[in-house]
């Protein structure tokens, strides 16, 4: 899937950013910073997260680090149709994301979706906490679903924890559950940092 004209021309400067020229790199930033005010560059940050075949990872990880510090200045221009269809294709990202950086920051991505959302006075974004539960209720053989429901608990309890108030208790399950001698070393390393 080709990208649009917006996402191609960030995932150039993106991608000069990844090289070891400081000059290059002065330069691709100082073309950036105008294109980031936008509010466009929001859908062109997720299309680059989501071209996993035309994109190189370190692109990728940079767009998910941008996204997620513009993203405060940009949420509330949007409408609710944007909203919701953002809040969905982070989700479906984080989903199917095979590289563990720009997971890495996808998960920063949704973090401060949920933290616009709940301090917003929005719907708290309820379709994360329904993630967040599958996700830590894999199977054995997905261990890295598990993690990332504790990346992403991790991420959101230092913003939204007020926030989380309702979810207490399936929460509770979900480290009682991750914190058990035979799980993987990696998710309870997880569990115990958030």
């Amino acid at each position: 899937m080709a990208l649009s004209a917006d996402a191609t021309q960030l995932s150039a400067l993106l991608a000069v950013l990844t090289q070891p020229d400081t000059e290059a790199i002065r330069q691709a930033e100082v073309a950036l910073k105008p294109l980031l005010k936008d509010p466009r560059c929001v859908p062109a940050l997720v299309e680059i997260l989501k071209a996993k075949d035309t994109q190189a990872p370190p692109v990728r990880h940079i767009a998910g680090i941008l996204l997620r510090k513009r993203l405060p200045g940009h949420y509330g221009k949007f409408d609710v149709p944007t909203k919701t269809a953002l809040k969905t294709e982070i989700l479906a990202i984080l989903s199917s994301e095979p590289e563990r950086t720009v997971r890495n920051g996808v998960v920063g991505v949704a973090a401060s979706l949920a933290k616009l959302e709940c301090t917003a006075g929005g719907t708290s974004w309820p379709e994360l906490f329904q993630f967040i539960a599958a996700a830590a209720a894999a199977d054995a053989q997905q261990a890295e679903a598990r993690e990332l429901a504790f990346w992403l608990l991790q991420e959101m309890t230092d913003t939204i924890g007020m926030h989380l108030k309702d979810q207490f208790q399936p929460i509770c399950g979900l480290f009682s559950k991750a914190l058990v001698a035979n799980e993987d070393a990696k998710v309870q390393k997880a569990a115990t940092k958030a």
